[in-house]
């Protein structure tokens, strides 16, 4: 092992890798890829388990910007809720600079994102009743619990 050069991979992380990619939609993930380093959002629906969650597919650092916002918003402390919201968006920073949850944490050895991220979401019943019915959510999950997806939300009836 000491003749390996500097950076490469040993087998067990090449292994770990091929074994994340084979989880993970690999178009999703680009997905998530693509809203991480831009501004961009837009619509799609997740098969999660059984489960449909439907709403905006946000980057990382708007979902942490905007779950802070909310978070903080019934603080009568304004000072805490300055420092709670600052907490969040220094949790977003990960995408600001081209980088991924992944690599954020320091244990991830995929390539790519590994989390997803909703803003507006909502779960649908088989009934298509949404959940919650009054208001979308923020939602982050992971990319390797998907079990598929289509572009675009559902409407509550």
């Amino acid at each position: 092992m000491a003749d390996q050069k500097k950076g490469t991979l040993d087998d067990a992380t090449i292994e770990r890798e091929r074994e994340w990619n084979a989880r993970v939609d690999w178009f999703l993930q680009s997905l998530v890829e693509m809203v991480n380093s831009s501004a961009m959002s837009f619509g799609v629906t997740l098969s999660v388990g059984g489960v449909l969650v439907s709403g905006e597919l946000v980057g990382g650092q708007h979902y942490f910007e905007g779950f802070g916002a909310e978070f903080t918003q019934n603080f009568s402390d304004e000072k805490a809720a300055k420092g709670a919201k600052e907490s969040f968006a220094k949790m977003g920073e990960i995408y600001r600079k081209g980088g991924n949850d992944a690599t954020a944490s320091g244990t991830g050895t995929a390539s790519g994102p590994s989390y997803i991220h909703l803003r507006n979401a909502r779960f649908f019943q088989a009934n298509g009743t949404p959940v919650p019915n009054n208001k979308g959510i923020w939602w982050r999950g992971k990319l390797s619990a998907v079990d598929g997806f289509t572009l675009g939300m559902l409407k509550a009836e």
